[in-house]
């Protein structure tokens, strides 16, 4: 009979995980819905400002304040309580202390699924030392994926709100010399939710007018505005968060979009955490608060938290679990904004740009690859060609990292196969294929290859990217320019940014001198070094605190 084998660290680290669930998923009140309110007020009381520069940390790169609040509302939606009798929460229930301490044990899991899943990738590597501690250390100086990604996205959102705080203050100013009983308040919180989507330009790449999951995008940021306006003005107003019949909610949604309330409670839903969407939405700790959360089965509670982070990524990821098919077969317009994003930089009179993508083809008139982008520059003869990669932020596990990584880096073979085209038709050729008429009057002198990712570009393992061409993030790229178009007056803009964007360095990199940090789950230990040499040391001095005795026992 064979004997069965002994778990390896990362599986007794993933069962006692999965035991500390069982254990706070009993522990939620049978009281849910106060349970779930208290969650929502703690959470809401999150500091939260993309200006504030976050701190260093050994699990996630950058510290977030909200690792585990959608793992905390996953558990409390599993647990078995009264679904919906229970009265809402007071201060006088003793929930609000729950709540911080489970955001917090939760937040612990998140961290712990964090360091399985670096463990996954190769970028950590673990030991247990029979004891209930289980020890991992940094194991590489290459930044993992997600936190290249984490530290782009926050500077892209950091400096849209930096780009919009005129218009808040703007407001801000006015809204001083506005009495809260003007029946024009409403209005100007409207104005207020605006500002803010704008600052969420980050989260969504498709155009207004696509439609997924029963709704234009356009539609669910008009409704998310409006949900927002009330949030905001209820939360000046000091009201704490309560539920609110869904029914009501879409009426008066739809009442002043002039939209058919059947549209609207479409999109009200793609804003909507339940039972049924919980653990997705938990895959990825520290990513997307829910803007609305259902209690009962007719009233949701909306999250200030939520609706002012991060939203709309909140509905992507809700439209591709709920329209998988349609989201899939819309995707290809993220490219179309990509592109007008990058020609918006390049609107002065020197730069000609495709109007499309470009198909190039063999002699045989076979597709040999395409081109997404083209910009010519006439006062300097040169063109830069571009492969836009627009994927979903956040990869909701390794195997899906995997085949993000495998899409990004297949731009190996599209900029292999536009460099072999081009040594055969010529440059001139391509150029002729932009706009004809340019092509008459300029050579083209040097070409500049170029790969963008609209939020992810390196990966820290697969095959080496092509280093003819320079490969960045739409975010990198904006932060390179200061957010700011090419100016007339360039010298070369094409052959600066080729050259900036290959020698950029990363955002972000693996701390060397951060002291271990430690994580508890339920009894167990989970302590994490920032290097293998780190480990060692701190293992020679826990031996030697181990107490020693002071002499040979007699017989």
């Amino acid at each position: 009979m064979e004997r069965p084998q002994r778990m390896n660290a990362q599986e007794q680290l993933r069962q006692v995980i999965e035991e500390q669930q069982r254990r706070l998923r009993a522990g939620v009140p049978p009281v849910r819905q106060a349970a779930i309110l208290a969650l929502l007020r703690t959470r809401d009381r999150l500091p939260h400002s993309p200006d504030i520069k976050p701190l260093p940390d050994l699990v996630t790169g950058r510290r977030l304040a909200n690792l585990g609040g959608n793992k905390a509302l996953q558990l409390c939606f599993e647990a078995t309580g009264d679904d919906a009798t229970a009265a809402p929460v007071s201060s006088g229930d003793g929930l609000e202390g729950w709540g911080r301490v489970f955001l917090q044990e939760c937040g612990r899991l998140a961290e712990a699924e964090l360091v399985l899943a670096h463990c996954e990738t190769g970028f950590m590597r673990m030991v247990e030392d029979g004891n209930g501690t289980f020890h991992t250390w940094i194991a590489t100086k290459r930044a993992p994926t997600s936190w290249r990604e984490r530290a782009d996205i926050d500077w892209w959102a950091s400096w849209l709100a930096k780009r919009h705080e005129p218009e808040l203050r703007a407001l801000q100013s006015e809204r001083q010399d506005t009495e809260s009983s003007d029946p024009g308040n409403e209005a100007f919180y409207r104005r207020l939710a605006n500002v803010h989507l704008k600052m969420m330009a980050y989260q969504l790449g498709y155009p207004s007018d696509a439609a997924i999951g029963g709704c234009t995008i356009q539609t669910y940021r008009d409704v998310l505005g409006q949900i927002l306006g009330w949030a905001l003005q209820a939360r000046d107003r000091g009201e704490a968060a309560a539920p609110r019949s869904e029914p009501s909610l879409v009426a008066a949604i739809a009442s002043d979009l002039a939209v058919d309330p059947a549209v609207i409670g479409q999109a009200v839903a793609a804003f909507t955490l339940d039972r049924e969407s919980a653990a997705y939405h938990a895959a990825v700790p520290g990513v997307a608060a829910a803007p609305l959360v259902r209690v009962d089965p007719g009233r949701l509670v909306w999250s200030i938290h939520g609706l002012t982070t991060e939203p709309l990524l909140f509905l992507t990821r809700e439209l591709r679990r709920r329209a998988a098919q349609e989201y899939h077969n819309t995707a290809y317009l993220r490219e179309v904004v990509f592109r007008q994003d990058l020609y918006a930089l390049f609107g002065d009179k020197r730069f000609v740009t495709s109007a499309g993508r470009i198909e190039l083809r063999r002699d045989d008139g076979d597709v040999r690859t395409d081109i997404d982008a083209v910009v010519f520059d006439r006062k300097t003869d040169t063109l830069g060609f571009f492969e836009l990669k627009s994927q979903d932020p956040f990869a909701r596990s390794t195997a899906e990292l995997a085949r993000q990584r495998d899409n990004v880096l297949y731009a190996n073979r599209q900029i292999s196969g536009v460099l072999t085209w081009l040594k055969r038709h010529g440059a001139d050729a391509l150029l002729g294929r932009v706009d004809p008429r340019t092509a008459k009057t300029f050579r083209v002198q040097k070409v500049y290859p170029f790969v963008l990712g609209r939020y992810l570009a390196h990966f820290s393992d697969g095959p080496e990217p092509d280093r003819r061409a320079a490969w960045g993030t739409w975010p990198r790229l904006l932060r390179l320019l200061d957010g700011q178009p090419v100016r007339a007056t360039d010298a070369n803009p094409l052959a600066s940014l080729f050259t900036r964007l290959t020698n950029d360095v990363p955002l972000i990199r693996p701390p060397a001198d951060d002291p271990p940090h430690e994580i508890a789950i339920g009894v167990a230990r989970l302590i994490v070094h920032p290097s293998y040499a780190a480990f060692q040391t701190s293992a020679a001095v826990e031996r030697d605190r181990e107490p020693r005795d002071s002499g040979r026992h007699g017989g």
